[in-house]
């Protein structure tokens, strides 16, 4: 799919970036793109409930959703690109501070530039408790199933995504609009729910699926 084109309401929501979403026993080899003095923070709240999920937070003053849960900070999530050899693609990583510090040590340790050397990242854990990450220098070995691996080309890092989407926090109108298009899908549920004939059920709920989070087909 080309840089121009974005699929999907995920994907329309959130700038058409592309995030890793690692799993425990399925480590991922990669280059870091962003690194050092590149890297970006930026607090995020989590709300399940919305779309997208990942609400970039404007300040506790000015945020609709601050307002709304004083008690709820959001965290501050690291954000940079990596290329992905396999697939030939530059995505998103988003983490912990506490973990990108971890990661930074054994870098160190390592004695490993990861914007220089690919790098392997494991993870371990499966919820916000316990993962954990770690990341050791990628040695090639054939022989072990570990090949060579192709640097990017210049003319992939000069069509790689922009980062600057995914840290700039959302306008206070915009998380407005993402509550209130919540508020609004449940209303629309119950009322279809309360005019349906006795014993039939709404089409989205005899397929298992909430109003509030089908896919659009574009």
């Amino acid at each position: 799919m080309s840089n121009t084109v974005v699929r999907g309401l995920g994907a329309i929501l959130s700038g058409g970036a592309e995030f890793i979403t690692f799993e425990e026993g399925k480590p991922m080899t990669m280059l870091f793109i962003d690194w050092f003095e590149d890297l970006f923070g930026i607090r995020e709240h989590y709300e399940s409930g919305l779309t997208p999920k990942y609400i970039r937070c404007p300040g506790k003053d000015i945020c609709p959703l601050c307002k709304a849960n004083p008690f709820k900070y959001p965290a501050l999530r690291i954000k940079f690109r990596v290329y992905d050899p396999i697939e030939k693609r530059v995505k998103f990583v988003s983490l912990a501070k506490s973990h990108v510090q971890k990661l930074n040590q054994e870098f160190n340790l390592d004695e490993c530039d990861p914007t220089k050397n690919f790098v392997t990242l494991y993870r371990t854990g499966r919820g916000a408790s316990d993962t954990a990450y770690s990341a050791r220098r990628y040695v090639t070995n054939p022989e072990a199933g570990k090949p060579v691996l192709d640097f990017p080309t210049q003319e992939l890092i000069d069509q790689m995504p922009d980062i600057t989407p995914q840290v700039t926090p959302h306008s206070p109108d915009e998380i407005a609009d993402f509550m209130q298009a919540l508020v609004a899908g449940a209303q629309t549920q119950s009322n279809v729910y309360n005019h349906a004939p006795q014993g039939v059920q709404p089409a989205n709920e005899q397929q298992g699926v909430p109003a509030t989070q089908r896919k659009l087909p574009f």
